[in-house]
């Protein structure tokens, strides 16, 4: 078992204490009530009957990328037997398209403006342990579908509550496995979005990272399907996402009323959309003044890094 620490400035090292969900029922409902815990998801279905009377998938989500996400949850340590149900799922998921719209449909939190084409869904497996052995690593090769893993743990230290998540990697992912999603670098935004948009949209994505460089925060570049995320770890900060095939905007995280609380001079947000708990600001040309944007980047920082 893993030793957690907390040290402030004011107070020596203090042992976090264990503090492990009693059930699989309730770590389910931590994460039903805590999506944010594992990324940008809204969780459209908890406990949905999915083929036979034994498959029953814990969460059902949409991601930002619109791909279907199949989450299995495991109280304590996952086993091989997970990989054969996920799979059952995932199948499950994509050959009934028609269910997942419906529980979309049926999603009272869902966004208006989110369009998602039912006709090529993606689906993408997650699954969430205390513990993903080695076993499971290397068995999850086996899977064609996009799988991410996730280790969580939760302490606490009287009245403030800890929690732990570790993504694992699988063994040798990038040899064997195929991912139907493709990759996503500048090739992929080109072909897929309007190419004058897609240069600018790649053009802001550097001037971007040159900012978060300048300013020295050690934030990880990642390509995905409708955006470029910079991330602490595994939360996103900020990034730059399309919202149609010529239009592009800049995103923060950081609650509603930090967002509010900015004005920048002469520049109007696009919106705020609860659902990603993010601001955006919407780029017109390449003479855009994103460097006056500074005091959404330090806001999102600070949010996120908790510093």
């Amino acid at each position: 078992m893993a030793n957690l620490f907390w040290k402030t400035e004011e107070n020596p090292f203090t042992t976090l204490i264990p503090h492990e969900f009693k059930t699989e029922e309730q770590l389910e409902t931590y994460l039903y009530k805590n999506p944010q815990l594992l990324g940008d998801l809204i969780i459209i279905s908890r406990q949905t009957k999915a083929g036979n009377y034994r498959d029953i998938p814990d969460l059902i989500a949409i991601d930002a990328d619109n791909n279907v996400v199949i989450i299995e949850l495991k109280k304590g340590a996952a086993t091989e037997d997970v990989i054969a149900q996920v799979l059952r799922y995932a199948i499950w998921a994509e050959t009934n398209p028609d269910s997942i719209k419906n529980l979309w449909l049926e999603c009272p939190n869902k966004p208006d403006d989110k369009q998602i084409d039912w006709d090529s869904i993606q689906i993408k497996i997650m699954i969430v342990a205390e513990e993903i052995p080695s076993a499971v690593l290397r068995l999850v090769n086996r899977i064609t579908y996009s799988v991410e893993l996730f280790e969580i743990s939760r302490f606490i230290s009287g009245r403030n509550e800890f929690v732990l998540v570790n993504q694992r990697i699988p063994e040798n992912m990038a040899k064997t496995v195929v991912r139907p999603q493709g990759v996503y670098d500048e090739a992929y935004y080109r072909t897929n979005f309007n190419p004058a948009s897609a240069d600018l949209f790649l053009r802001t994505a550097e001037k971007v990272e040159k900012i978060i460089r300048t300013k020295g925060w050690n934030l990880e570049k990642k390509h995905n399907k409708n955006y470029i995320a910079f991330k602490l770890g595994f939360p996103q900060v900020l990034g730059v996402n399309w919202i149609g095939s010529k239009s592009f905007c800049i995103y923060f995280k950081m609650p509603r009323e930090t967002a509010e609380s900015i004005e920048i001079e002469g520049l109007t947000p696009l919106r705020y959309e609860e659902e990603w708990n993010q601001i955006l600001y919407k780029i017109d040309d390449a003479n855009y003044p994103i460097e006056k944007l500074m005091p959404l980047f330090e806001a999102a920082y600070k949010y996120v890094s908790g510093s």
